[in-house]
């Protein structure tokens, strides 16, 4: 069965990609598209596919796998299934301090904007964390309105850069705020990937770490993991990609949210099943999210984080009460 399923999200993963190179936009006709991608076609056609839906994809998928991932690890990390970069206000601190390195730093800087939104991340990520925290330990509904603070802070902070950015800085502080792909490029891509290689290899090494704790700490630590380490170099890896996906694509909600939960419906409970399932089925929702932006009012775009929001929020609504 759970073969089965395996191959159904690599066939979806792999459809979700065809579908943007092949349908991405009025400028390249599907016929065209195909012809491109088998080797012929027109030179300006291949340069539409290869040049900017293909870098556009590769971001996508990225990203996705990335707010999926993290998403995945700390719902088991925080015993909360309603935990999500977005709703704990992890991608306003990444997006409010990558809008301020938009701002600050002069263009020759640029390259460090998505370590200060990963510094951003993990700074929201703890302030979060204290503000959750009861005698009991941090409850999911402390930890949601915790969250909903920390998302009216930045959200603050980035209109006050907002109205402060010199005109040349807006295009790349307001992509950081819409979350959206139409900039995409290969250098990018590239740009992301060491940014996203090493935390994700850190959350998938600690899959077995995450599932025992999901257990309760006392247990966990009986078992003989390292708790407070294992916390540490989680949260900081969450915060990383969060701050990466952030810096590169923009705030983009409940792709953390929604994945693990989908996930779990076919492959049950454990963490280190999850957490690779949890990637790829991140990196289709998302490719696709970005398809349904650009085609369904074409040939204006709307941002992915819109379509995203779209199918998180009533999720959201189903799990809080749920929950309740």
């Amino acid at each position: 069965m759970r073969g089965t399923a395996d191959l159904a999200l690599v066939a979806a993963l792999l459809l979700a990609a065809g579908a943007a190179l092949v349908l991405g936009g009025p400028a390249a006709s599907p016929r065209e598209a195909l012809a491109a991608l088998s080797g012929g076609g027109a030179p300006e056609v291949r340069t539409i596919v290869f040049g900017l839906r293909l870098p556009r994809l590769a971001l996508a998928l990225v990203v996705g796998a990335s707010l999926a991932l993290a998403g995945a690890a700390l719902q088991a990390l925080l015993s909360n299934p309603l935990a999500d970069p977005f709703l704990l206000g992890i991608s306003g601190g990444g997006a409010a301090a990558a809008t301020a390195a938009y701002v600050v730093l002069p263009a020759a800087a640029l390259g460090v904007v998505p370590a200060a939104a990963m510094a951003g991340a993990a700074a929201a990520t703890s302030l979060v964390w204290w503000l959750a925290r009861g005698p009991l330990g941090p409850s999911p509904t402390r930890m949601i309105l915790a969250g909903i603070a920390v998302n009216a802070a930045t959200s603050a902070a980035i209109l006050t850069m907002l109205a402060l950015a010199p005109s040349p800085r807006l295009p790349g502080v307001i992509a950081v705020t819409m979350g959206s792909f139409a900039s995409a490029s290969a250098g990018q891509v590239a740009w992301l990937a060491p940014y996203v290689l090493v935390p994700a290899f850190v959350l998938l090494l600690h899959g077995r770490d995450l599932g025992l704790l999901a257990t309760g700490e006392e247990s966990a630590a009986a078992l003989g993991v390292e708790v407070a380490i294992v916390r540490r170099r989680v949260f900081l890896a969450a915060a990383a990609l969060c701050g990466g996906a952030v810096a590169f694509a923009g705030v983009i909600g409940f792709v953390g949210l929604v994945t693990p939960h989908l996930c779990r419906l076919v492959w049950g409970g454990s963490t280190r099943r999850l957490l690779p399932r949890a990637a790829l089925a991140g990196a289709a929702l998302t490719a696709l999210g970005d398809l349904v932006a650009r085609r369904a009012l074409a040939p204006a775009e709307l941002p992915v984080g819109v379509v995203t929001a779209l199918l998180g929020v009533p999720f959201f609504v189903a799990l809080l009460r749920r929950s309740a």
